[in-house]
């Protein structure tokens, strides 16, 4: 039973990849048609088809649309390999062990990986919150950056390890319940900016016990 737990999060992460994938497809689409370098009113058309379909993958932009496309069919590989940078994958857990036998233990993964498809390159960082007691995932969060963009995908990265570490100490200081301990990260997931991101929180109202 525990492996079946453990490959959940790679299957949610698998899974929010390949929607991201479908995204770099798309976006490859769009710029192979003579039509994306024609009037602006057909850009206005492939750009409204192509937020139409990150809402279809429960994904939402941040930024200007146009620039996100534009970014990423000009992010290929063979450009980046001639600049520096960081591009290391990371994972950290914060495991916050509950006070009271009557309470849950609580897992947050937190990890950057490097999303390839088609000669291009995006970030993604990811943060899932799962609750042993339950056995599942409570919050699923997935965020996207462009290759050009990496300085921001790892300050959301340390952003997202401080501050959950941070809910752990003021838990174990006892100036939170442990019902406020998801309630806590999700406000700290809110307020992480990315290019574009896939909300899947299934958190829906407050764990009680």
């Amino acid at each position: 039973m525990p492996n079946s737990l453990i490959d959940d999060l790679y299957l949610y992460k698998y899974d929010a990849a390949n929607k991201m994938r479908k995204v770099i497809n798309e976006v490859q689409k769009y710029y192979s048609k003579p039509m994306i370098k024609t009037a602006s009113v057909d850009q206005n058309t492939l750009i409204e088809l192509f937020s139409k379909m990150l809402s279809s993958l429960n994904m939402t932009p941040n930024d200007n649309v146009k620039e996100i496309m534009s970014k990423i069919a000009d992010n290929t590989l063979d450009k980046q390999a001639t600049m520096k940078k960081d591009s290391k994958e990371r994972r950290d857990d914060i495991k916050i062990v509950s006070k009271h036998v009557k309470d849950s233990h609580y897992q947050v993964d937190i990890s950057k990986d490097v999303i390839k498809q088609n000669n291009q390159e995006v970030f993604m960082i990811s943060c899932y919150a799962k609750d042993a007691y339950l056995g599942r995932y409570l919050i699923k969060r997935n965020f996207f950056y462009t290759m050009d963009r990496e300085k921001f995908a790892n300050s959301a990265y340390d952003e997202i390890l401080t501050k959950v570490g941070a809910v752990k100490d003021r838990y174990y200081n006892g100036l939170i319940e442990v019902a406020g301990i998801f309630t806590q990260v999700k406000q700290i997931l809110d307020g992480v900016i990315s290019e574009i991101k896939i909300n899947e929180d299934s958190l829906g109202t407050t764990v009680k016990r």
